[in-house]
């Protein structure tokens, strides 16, 4: 008699036929059928193509099918079929691109198309980084799920946000009372879903909390599994003793701990990466998880305010004001102010500074610090640059691109084996404002210019850092790598023709040579150009 069971577990199920077993027995009929197969379909087959799958291996040539949501198989699938089959004619296939530091958790509800990300092959963001989040986790998620998005989205709970619900923007230590109620907080999120707890120390009311506060909060997301983002308190001359206040978290509490967009930003701190990284050594070898992030660009982004010393923004922009008008005060902070812009933004060279966003005066958008000032015929020097950066926060703020960083702690810093790729962006509204470059270009400027053009990494070392070591940070188990019964989010590209297009000069340009971009078995990007489906998932820690 045929053992079915053997037949059933010897087939071959590396081909994209799933065979359904049909018999009709009679014993001694001569009449009896004999047995047959009947082919089931893969939805989607994507043949000849060098898959790059994540784990940092060298690529090599074969086929990849979906079914539903997850990847079915992978190989050589011979005779496989499909509802759908796309050539890729050697083009690379790759996972979905993982941006570990995002700020597009409010874009994506205004527009979930989030254009800009998905053209640069992010199929997954973890937003809430940097300390700013949605404090309410599952209030968030309801919203994403009654407005979806054409990417999964996950999120960390940023510190910030948790004190100023508590405390509002007072420069002072928390008391029990506060502590408590921060953590009943914490723990809600991490109930929720979150994946962590994320700071901002430049930031206030952040800047404001010791390191106690820091740990009493991690604390209580290390008991739901999460892990600390920090940005830390200083990544100009002081790096070093932020960079090691962050560690000192993570040891205290024993969660790990992960330094966002890494940097040494500003004349005094050039160089000083070959010590944050032996720094980071040396903790990593006593065996305390520590990983980091970084974008490929030596100018970061972030608001105009951080030029202004955290004490004087105490209490909001009406208290910040009221400072203004009492001379004492107003010539504390310009002296702050230009004490800031020397050490860590701009030395001398103002043209460093560039105003991104200006609400009050959209005129100068756009522009440097030492254009403006000439523009007006005022000297360019140090205290009129200070005044110029008092004045746009008095008249409500904006945003700043500060191109303070240098190539060789860029480099650094990218080859450093526990350094994920990350954009630190956020969703764009097309040809609004003068946005990084970053928010449009981050992985392919990785792909083009680091792997293509500098050789700086090798092709399957950058795809590792872009898929699965994100992945492994946020505890995802079944995204990052093109591996069977892992989540379909999968990327088509061309490596000699993917480009990040968007400039400091014209950042309104979206990415090119991404094919296909597929999100949980759902195309979104068609032939380069995107489609109407928003298959996109909110993402909840493995320890809800």
């Amino acid at each position: 008699m045929l053992n079915y069971c053997h037949i059933e577990s010897t087939l071959n199920m590396k081909t994209f036929i799933a065979l359904l077993l049909v018999l009709t027995f009679i014993g001694g009929c001569s009449h009896q059928p004999a047995v047959q197969y009947v082919a089931v379909q893969y939805d989607l087959l994507i043949r000849n193509a060098m898959l790059v799958d994540g784990t940092g291996n060298e690529p090599y040539r074969g086929d990849l099918a979906i079914t539903g949501d997850t990847i079915a198989a992978m190989g050589n699938l011979g005779n496989a079929t499909a509802l759908r089959v796309i050539q890729a004619d050697g083009k690379a296939l790759s996972p979905g691109f993982i941006d570990l530091h995002s700020h597009a958790e409010n874009d994506v509800l205004k527009r979930p198309d989030a254009k800009n990300n998905i053209l640069q092959g992010v199929t997954t963001i973890l937003a809430g980084n940097c300390g700013g989040s949605p404090v309410d986790i599952g209030d968030y998620f309801e919203r994403l799920a009654a407005n979806p998005t054409s990417l999964n989205v996950a999120l960390l709970l940023g510190h910030n946000s948790v004190r100023q619900a508590v405390m509002q923007r007072e420069n002072r230590h928390a008391t029990a009372a506060e502590i408590e109620a921060m953590e009943r907080l914490v723990a809600q999120a991490m109930g929720d879903g979150a994946f962590g707890l994320s700071s901002g120390l430049i930031y206030i009311p952040g800047s404001f909390a010791p390191p106690a506060e820091l740990e009493a909060l991690a604390n209580v997301a290390h008991s739901y599994e999460g892990f600390y983002a920090s940005h830390i308190r200083s990544e100009g001359s002081d790096v070093l003793n932020a960079l090691q206040e962050a560690i000192d978290v993570g040891a205290q509490v024993g969660l790990p701990v992960h330094i966002s967009h890494h940097k040494t930003a500003g004349p005094s701190a050039w160089g000083l990466s070959k010590d944050t990284l032996a720094l980071i050594d040396m903790h990593r070898a006593k065996g305390i998880d520590i990983s980091l992030d970084q974008y490929p660009y030596t100018a970061s982004n972030t608001n105009l305010g951080v030029l202004m010393p955290p004490w004087s923004l105490a209490g909001g922009q009406q208290a910040f004001l009221e400072r203004m008008q009492q001379s004492a005060s107003r010539s504390k902070i310009l002296e702050d102010v230009k004490r800031i812009i020397d050490e860590q933004r701009a030395g001398s060279e103002f043209w460093r500074i560039q105003i991104s966003s200006y609400p009050h005066d959209p005129s100068l958008v756009g522009k440097n610090f030492e254009k403006v000032l000439k523009q007006r015929n005022i000297a360019v020097n140090l205290h009129n640059a200070a005044e110029l950066a008092i004045e746009i926060q008095v008249n409500g703020g904006g945003r700043g691109i500060y191109h303070t960083m240098q190539d060789e702690d860029v480099e650094r810093i990218m080859r450093h084996p526990h350094t994920s790729i990350a954009s630190d962006g956020a969703g764009v509204e097309w040809q609004k404002g003068s946005p990084h470059p970053r928010n449009y270009g981050t992985y392919p400027r990785t792909l083009a210019l680091y792997v293509r053009d500098k050789g700086l990494l090798s092709l399957p070392e950058a795809v590792k850092k872009m898929t699965s070591m994100p992945a492994n940070r946020m505890g995802l188990i079944d995204r990052g790598l093109l591996k069977e019964g892992y989540k379909a989010d999968v990327l088509m590209w061309d490596p000699s023709t993917i480009a990040d297009n968007s400039t400091f000069a014209d950042p309104h340009q979206y990415s090119t040579g991404i094919d296909y971009v597929i999100v949980n078995g759902v195309v979104v990007v068609e032939d380069g150009e995107m489609t109407d489906a928003r298959p996109g998932l909110a993402l909840h820690s493995n320890s809800q």
